[in-house]
């Protein structure tokens, strides 16, 4: 996979967030000199009981509606574009046929718009995004429908980097990205302060704790920027709070055009017990998401 994309794959589901992805996935395909594919996801049903007659009227339909969908991606301002190829392809889940067909073309993005949900409706709802941002073996671009899309350019990155080795991962393709594009970088490292019971005794207040951890941080930080970025124009910042908190108060559209951040790619269980800041930050945060999983 090449760290800059030299394919991308964008998904739409004809939605104004669709189309606000198919934008951003135009213009990173021009100012890359990269290929464009424009993939709907026609979802199937797949019922064994189903007599055999039902089964090929329903296949009929099918058909007809992959004809009018191929069509409608063809008309759109990116299908229109002689470097875009358009493809309706069929899948019993969204997530799940959006990545096979990422592999089967050879794309190294993904682009796609996501619906942020939240609370009750993300709950029962879930969301196609943060399946593909989880599982998909390449970094994802995710746009919010009410958030700037990156295709008038990039000058300034948020990169929040925990010293992890996904969070290296993430910092190396800001970088190749920042020179892609002449931008600069900000590194970013939350402290998370950790309350103990009294019963700990610690020798430490919080406080004098939480001062040292910052300088440690910021010192870490810088050397981070030094062995990581290679030359690409940097600063740090180090903040105190929950981390996914400081992701979204930091990234703001009127300071950045993209945030990149690892994920860790947890597992089912692991998901559902310990979350993922990466899909925090993609549920809330105004400015386009980069994510990727080592």
């Amino acid at each position: 996979m090449s760290v800059t994309p030299r394919r991308i794959l964008c998904a739409t589901d004809f939605s104004p967030t669709g189309e606000r992805a198919q934008r951003t996935a135009v213009a990173l395909a021009g100012r890359l000199d990269a290929e464009l594919h424009l993939v709907h996801v026609q979802v199937t049903i797949d019922d064994p009981h189903l007599a055999a007659e039902h089964r090929e009227e329903i296949q009929r339909l099918l058909a007809a509606a992959d004809h009018e969908k191929l069509t409608a991606l063809e008309s759109t301002p990116a299908g229109r574009d002689n470097r875009t190829r358009c493809h309706v392809v069929p899948g019993l889940h969204a997530a799940e046929a959006i990545i096979g067909t990422c592999a089967e073309l050879a794309c190294d993005l993904i682009v796609m718009g996501t619906h942020g949900r939240r609370g009750l409706s993300h709950l029962l709802l879930g969301s196609v995004a943060e399946r593909v941002v989880r599982t998909a073996p390449v970094p994802v671009l995710t746009v919010r429908p009410d958030g700037p899309a990156p295709d008038a350019g990039i000058t300034r990155i948020l990169v929040p980097h925990d010293f992890s080795e996904q969070s290296a991962a993430a910092v190396n393709l800001a970088a190749a990205w920042a020179r892609a594009a002449d931008a600069e970088i900000t590194l970013l490292h939350v402290v998370e302060p950790v309350i103990y019971p009294e019963l700990y005794s610690a020798d430490l207040l919080p406080d004098v704790l939480i001062g040292r951890l910052r300088e440690r941080s910021a010192a870490a930080l810088d050397e981070a920027a030094t062995a990581l970025l290679g030359g690409v124009r940097a600063r740090t910042t180090v903040q105190v709070g929950r981390a996914g908190d400081c992701i979204v108060a930091e990234g703001q559209p009127d300071a950045y055009q993209l945030v990149v951040m690892g994920t860790r790619g947890l597992s089912p269980i692991e998901h559902l017990l310990l979350g993922s800041v990466a899909e925090s930050v993609l549920r809330r945060c105004p400015v386009p998401l980069l994510t990727v999983r080592t």
